[in-house]
């Protein structure tokens, strides 16, 4: 009896020790396989936000182009000197009498510490505001808009001029564009024929045509 008493502690006891072992390996296993889903939790969240914040630097870009598609490039006069481009947009169809807005929008190519914007329009055409802007700290691919109330009072083609100016610690370096504003119908310029080439000084007259002929002609 004491023997069997024995045997079956033992038996007992080694039973309670694979037990705790087993239970001890599934505790250590759920927590390992928590651990692991938090992580793909966290990594997945972190590829959300990658991808949100991506797709809103895209969307931006797309909205910037957009915008840009819709606008004409303005032309630039002279030789090229500031690295910065020109394009604008009219909000309403220029028309006779009635105040208008011009949109103007700058990219420059390079960074600079600020951009300067002068404008300026021919005889007939008032510009009533926004002929200056400045822009601080100018980041390169950025786009930079300054606005002018522009009036015409005779219909016809006109003229704004626009200088920017890249200014940096070294230089100050512009660029002058032209914006063309057409207002009402503008008719062409009557087409003339061009008078035959004549010597310096000399008068072409018009001459009624005459008919000739030889005396052999004649006398047939």
């Amino acid at each position: 009896m004491t023997v069997s008493k024995s045997l079956y502690v033992r038996a007992l006891a080694l039973l309670l020790v694979a037990a705790l072992a087993a239970l001890a390996a599934g505790c250590g296993g759920g927590e390992e396989k928590a651990a692991k889903k938090e992580s793909a939790a966290a990594g997945a969240e972190a590829g959300k936000a990658s991808a949100a914040g991506a797709g809103k630097q895209a969307g931006a870009a797309g909205v910037a182009k957009a915008e840009d598609d819709g606008m004409a490039n303005a032309v630039a006069m002279g030789k090229t000197a500031a690295a910065v481009d020109l394009k604008y947009d009219m909000s309403v169809k220029p028309d006779v009498g009635q105040p208008f807005e011009v949109e103007l929008a700058f990219i420059p190519r390079v960074a600079a510490e600020a951009l300067e914007v002068e404008a300026s329009g021919m005889a007939g055409l008032v510009l009533a505001s926004g002929s200056k802007a400045r822009f601080e700290n100018v980041v390169a691919g950025e786009r930079y808009v300054a606005k002018m109330l522009v009036q015409v009072n005779q219909p016809g083609l006109y003229y704004i001029g626009v200088t920017a100016k890249m200014v940096s610690k070294v230089q100050a370096e512009a660029r002058t564009f032209s914006v063309p504003i057409v207002v009402g119908t503008v008719l062409p310029a009557e087409q003339k024929p061009s008078p035959a080439a004549a010597a310096p000084g000399a008068t072409v007259k018009s001459m009624q045509a005459v008919e000739t002929a030889t005396p052999a002609e004649q006398k047939k």
